[in-house]
């Protein structure tokens, strides 16, 4: 499990490093105001997702090993397909009807739709193969879809000199269309086909655990990105793109604590052990506290002149932004790892409460501080979220497992037994190079 966890946190460092590249490329030759307007097309694509994935989500993951996947694959693709195109037009409506409540931004209707549901049959796809624990799969998928959408992005910003909005978007749709194939093909061996009996059962299954699941994404979706309509809507769109930079380059250090929630909940959903589920989710969180907490550290250290020199002139503020996340930042990556130890023991509800939570405080908050403070406030805002959001689960897990707060220091074992654990992986790639 170790390795799967290494081999993941490695790809997504890849995949942050690209990234990184990318949002300075697209900073620097598209500029703050373009840069906003990326950001809400993918806000836009994400909250089509949030009613995707409550079939084609995680309990697809939790289904996969208990069902199959033949039987899932099907009412997934229908229920993506169907949902991708009502949630699109739905949102377009209530844009025309209430145009403050602009979800989709002015002229990219339908580029926002195409991309929803490339991007929507992806993570079905995505889902399966991550209930099949083909981790390693995932992994290689992910790094060549940001691979392609960065060739084709210098492709338009250098080759064609088409310094535009677009050159980003056709940039993540056909990447995101050679993930659809290969994860597909990748999918299609472990196809068996098995009579289609108890379908009715197993879609109120899918929607039961599903629902708690994505009521919980949904909230907790809101609470990274609302900021950005709240600072478009008193700010301006060149603010949305500067408080974009400063949430890409903080959310960039979630690398960790995604990378373990990701093959914990995987591994668990499979393991089905409480103890063992127990004992390696507070490891975990006191790992990625620790980790989290000094990359942080050293983020903060940056220079802010830096940033303005990467980024140019316009993202001066980024420093603050980044300083304004930094508890929340590391407050959250711990709330990740407990959400993948409920969702895992099939206690979803507990990570939808903790969002909810977290939405509370940052409606009021974003209200209070974003019309004042700008994008500080949105930063301060989010801080105050993540932070409630976590004690909520801490508490709550600490309750399940009858743990002090004793029990959350990291011990001198578990650093060894961690770097045990990575020796031996080193050790067994060695001997398999020889």
């Amino acid at each position: 499990m170790f390795k799967k966890v290494l081999g993941t946190i490695g790809t997504r460092l890849l995949n942050a490093v690209l990234a990184f590249v990318i949002w300075t490329l697209n900073a620097n030759i598209l500029g703050p105001e373009k840069v906003g307007t990326i950001f809400l097309i993918i806000f836009s694509v994400t909250i089509i997702q949030l009613f995707v994935n409550f079939v084609g989500g995680a309990a697809l993951i939790y289904l996969t090993p208990r069902t199959g996947i033949f039987k899932l694959f099907i009412p997934a693709y229908i229920w993506t397909f169907l949902v991708t195109l009502i949630s699109a037009f739905l949102l377009d409506l209530i844009t025309r009807i209430f145009p403050a409540l602009e979800v989709i931004p002015a002229g990219y209707f339908w580029q926002v739709l195409f991309l929803a549901l490339i991007m929507s049959f992806t993570s079905v796809n995505f889902m399966l193969l991550l209930g099949l624990e083909k981790i390693k799969t995932y992994n290689y998928i992910n790094l060549a879809q940001i691979i392609t959408l960065f060739i084709i992005l210098l492709f338009c910003l250098f080759g064609l000199q088409f310094n535009e909005v677009m050159a980003y978007y056709w940039a993540i749709f056909i990447s995101y269309c050679l993930a659809f194939v290969i994860s597909l093909v990748m999918l299609w061996p472990s196809f068996v086909k098995i009579p289609l009996t108890g379908m009715k059962t197993l879609l109120r299954d899918i929607l039961r655990f599903g629902t708690y699941v994505q009521f919980a994404n949904i909230f907790q979706t809101l609470n990274y990105r609302l900021s950005l309509k709240f600072v478009d809507y008193f700010s301006g769109r060149a603010a949305v793109g500067v408080l974009s930079i400063g949430l890409t380059l903080a959310e960039g250090l979630w690398l960790i604590s995604r990378s373990i929630a990701m093959v914990q909940y995987s591994r668990f959903s499979n393991e089905m052990n409480y103890d063992y589920s127990v004992r390696l989710t507070m490891t975990f969180a006191k790992i990625t506290w620790v980790i989290t907490g000094i990359a942080m550290l050293f983020l903060l250290a940056i220079p802010g002149f830096i940033f303005t020199a990467i980024f140019s002139a316009g993202f001066a503020n980024v420093k603050m932004v980044i300083l304004s996340l930094s508890l929340g930042i590391v407050t959250l990556s711990v709330s990740m790892i407990f959400s993948g130890f409920f969702s895992s023991i099939n206690k979803p509800y507990h990570n939808t409460i903790s969002s909810a939570i977290g939405l509370i405080f940052t409606l009021v908050s974003g209200f209070l501080l974003i019309p004042r403070y700008g994008i500080i406030g949105a930063g301060i805002s989010a801080t105050l979220s993540y932070s409630f959001a976590t004690l909520y689960q801490f508490i709550i897990f600490s309750r399940m497992t009858k743990l002090t707060l004793r029990d959350f220091m990291l011990t001198r074992t578990e650093i060894r037994v961690l770097f045990s654990e990575l020796r031996k992986i080193v050790m067994r790639d060695e001997k398999r190079d020889t």
